[in-house]
């Protein structure tokens, strides 16, 4: 093949490529579990961490929706208040109110 020639879907990878990562910050793949409390209320919902970021979250769990306010205790770390950002049929996505740091994210990671 020459080098300039080009694989006819190049020029589609070419146009998704910007649509693949938007996020600000890398996450990184876990498989840990997540014990989440929505505030104000008593019950807890447990939930496996897909993947994690230095902003939030992403938790294989039910019965929480987009806007909810919760506390969010991941693996062996102290509770951290969080918003639900989005919710999916079994899959919510989590912003946390604060932000942890980037080797923290990266020992739970290892976990």
């Amino acid at each position: 093949m020459n080098p300039t020639d080009r694989n006819p879907n190049d020029a589609l990878i070419d146009r998704l490529a910007p649509a693949v990562e938007r996020r600000a910050n890398p996450r990184t793949s876990t498989a840990l579990t997540a014990t989440i409390r929505a505030s104000g209320e008593a019950r807890r919902i447990k939930g496996e961490v897909a993947d994690v970021s230095v902003e939030g979250c992403k938790i294989f769990t039910w019965g929480l929706h987009e806007g909810d306010e919760v506390w969010v205790a991941i693996a062996h770390l102290a509770p951290m208040p969080a918003t639900v950002c989005w919710s999916r049929e079994g899959v919510v996505g989590l912003k946390f109110k604060g932000t942890l740091h980037q080797s923290l994210v990266t020992h739970l990671g290892f976990l």
